[in-house]
C-alpha cells in the first residue's frame, strides 16, 4: 500500500488524502446513477421505476 504507514505499536493504517474525488465547484448538485454509479449533474439524470422505487438515473438508456 502506497499510502501506508505503521503506528508505534506496529498496526497499519491507511492515511486517506484530504477532499473529495469530484472536482467540480457544483459538487452539491452532483449525484451517482443508481445503475452505472457514474456521477452526473442531478439535473441532467432522469427517474426509472427499479427494484419498485423511482430512482435517479444517468440516461434512459443507461446499462
Amino acid at each position: 500500500m502506497p499510502n501506508s504507514q505503521l503506528t508505534q505499536d506496529g498496526l497499519r493504517y491507511v492515511k486517506k488524502t484530504p477532499g473529495s474525488i469530484i472536482t467540480t465547484p457544483r459538487a452539491e448538485a452532483m449525484m451517482s446513477c443508481f445503475k452505472c454509479g457514474k456521477f452526473v449533474l442531478r439535473a441532467e439524470m432522469t427517474s426509472r421505476r427499479l427494484l419498485g422505487k423511482n430512482h435517479l438515473v444517468c440516461a434512459p438508456t443507461c446499462g
